[in-house]
């Protein structure tokens, strides 16, 4: 009698259901920074790649530009971003976290820390390391870049 293997995950499937407990960890544990799960990662967004225009940050977001519009609103009204003219189009503005913002970015920065260290517990340092580099490979595969 031969032992039946369980089919292995899909590699698509595995990495998407990774990403959503780690959102779901890092949403309950940031429960009482007043911001929906979009706005915390256009803030997130924002902070990583300050100065982008409304339209690329709409790509990177994967949502309609009139959306994120609407999102980058909000969150100036807050204090939180801030719009700039583009020096060189003046129709086009560029989103920064304004001062406010900052220290909530640095919260948000600490809780995303404590989901990573959760989501990586027990694996040695070298198997972290390893994973980091692999799934960037992905990324980079996968990149409109190349």
């Amino acid at each position: 009698m031969s032992a039946e293997r369980a089919p292995e995950p899909a590699l698509g499937y595995l990495l998407s259901d990774v990403v959503r407990l780690m959102r779901r960890d890092f949403y309950s544990r940031a429960t009482g920074l007043g911001l929906t799960p979009a706005l915390a990662k256009l803030l997130f967004h924002v902070h990583r790649a300050p100065g982008l225009h409304q339209s690329a940050l709409a790509l990177r977001l994967d949502v309609t530009p009139v959306t994120l519009c609407r999102m980058v609103e909000r969150l100036v009204k807050r204090g939180y971003l801030r719009r700039q003219p583009d020096p060189s189009d003046r129709r086009a503005l560029r989103i920064y976290v304004a001062a406010r913002g900052e220290p909530l970015v640095a919260r948000m920065a600490r809780i995303a820390d404590e989901t990573g260290a959760r989501a990586l517990r027990g694996l040695a340092a070298r198997e972290r390391a390893t994973l980091l580099a692999l799934l960037g490979r992905l990324a980079h595969n996968l990149s409109a870049e190349t």
